[in-house]
């Protein structure tokens, strides 16, 4: 099978991740694959440096990377063209975009391939009524929890089909952790935006080192992600006195290695999808201190692999982790339920349910007929 896997960028991004694992799952297993990127890295503002490694990580694996170097992604025009031409090079069996952003390039350049979205997110980040669009062009939804299900249903007439989120086998961890340093490193992971909340995690680092101060433990709390609010997150660093407390990684590829090192994972998120990072680190065998929002209440089970917590509340979050990192046995059981839970991440399973999805789309629905989306 040929598949074509669309990206908005070369980047770090938990759906960009899970795409660069699916593509070498697909790739060992005979499939001709390629990861396609509506755009350089750069013109988004993302890390050229990055996505040097991602797509040499890709190309090693056999996987054709290419991007269509789009500027300004809303020029349908130019985007179809380009489209259509790398297509002509590389005529797929299946088209799967990961950003919706696409899906009016694919509509313009007519591939004759079926269509597959996933909207990596519990919340819509295009108005309701863009599904009608997307209806025309889409043969079948992915759907990554629960929550990105309701929200695609609740909108869209094509099928859903649910396939969970995976992870790289490389974090996989042989054994669960007994206890934590006598100094904990938590660690967060993803891109500095509104939806991680990084603030209330920084506000919480105060609150921290009071609850762990009577133990002579000294906290250290990590961020590895970039993003445009970086300068904004580094201010409140030095606004709230917690320079030598909290440690702004910027953007990382040796994300395993920090999984390592960490005692905690932490999730400040207002929403999410589901996240990758949080997978990644369940299968580290790390104990997860995060929000009770959508995605991660689906994933963080509380006493079996870490705790949930009101979302915006740096205290609340503060004493979470104080709890956990405070009792070696909580500890110990919480990092055994994480990996226990990381079982159900597999990225060959993961990549299975694709192929099925692929082969299911490509005998049934055709894109040929359908009209373009303007």
């Amino acid at each position: 099978m040929r598949i074509c896997l669309i990206i908005t960028s070369f980047t770090s991004g938990g759906a960009e991740m899970l795409v660069a694992n699916l593509a070498e799952a697909f790739s060992a297993r005979g499939h001709e694959t390629m990861v396609l990127a509506l755009s350089d890295a750069a013109q988004v503002g993302n890390d050229p440096a990055m996505e040097r490694a991602l797509i040499e990580r890709l190309e090693g694996s056999g996987v054709t990377a290419r991007s269509l170097g789009l500027r300004n992604r809303r020029n349908v025009a130019a985007a179809g063209i380009r489209l259509r031409r790398t297509l002509r090079e590389f005529p797929p069996d299946v088209i799967h975009a990961h950003t919706a952003a696409a899906l009016p390039a694919v509509a313009m350049a007519r591939p004759g391939s079926p269509v597959v979205l996933t909207h990596h997110n519990s919340r819509l980040s295009f108005p309701p009524w863009a599904f009608r669009l997307f209806d025309r062009v889409v043969a079948s939804y992915v759907a990554i929890s629960d929550q990105c299900e309701a929200a695609t249903a609740a909108h869209a007439a094509r099928p859903i089909r649910r396939i969970m989120n995976a992870a790289s086998p490389h974090f996989q961890a042989t054994a669960p952790r007994g206890a934590p340093s006598r100094d904990p490193v938590i660690l967060a992971v993803g891109t500095i935006s509104r939806q991680k909340d990084y603030p209330t995690l920084i506000r919480a680092a105060r609150p921290l080192v009071a609850l762990l101060a009577p133990q002579g433990r000294r906290p250290r709390i990590c961020i590895a992600g970039g993003g445009e609010e970086m300068e904004g997150l580094q201010a409140l660093v030095r606004e709230e006195g917690a320079e030598d407390l909290v440690e702004l990684l910027g953007v990382r590829s040796d994300i395993p290695a920090l999984m390592r090192q960490a005692d905690l994972y932490a999730s400040s998120s207002l929403w999410e999808g589901f996240s990758i990072a949080m997978i990644e680190a369940l299968m580290s065998g790390l104990p997860i201190v995060a929000t009770n929002v959508a995605g991660n209440c689906e994933m963080v089970l509380p006493g079996r692999n870490g705790e949930l917590v009101p979302a915006s509340d740096p205290r609340a979050m503060a004493a979470a982790m104080a709890a956990v990192l405070s009792d070696d046995r909580l500890y110990a059981a919480l990092s055994e339920g994480a990996l226990a839970s990381a079982k159900r991440f597999s990225i060959d399973t993961c990549a299975t349910e694709h192929l099925a999805l692929y082969r299911d789309v490509s005998a049934g629905l055709r894109f040929a007929s359908a009209p373009a989306v303007c």
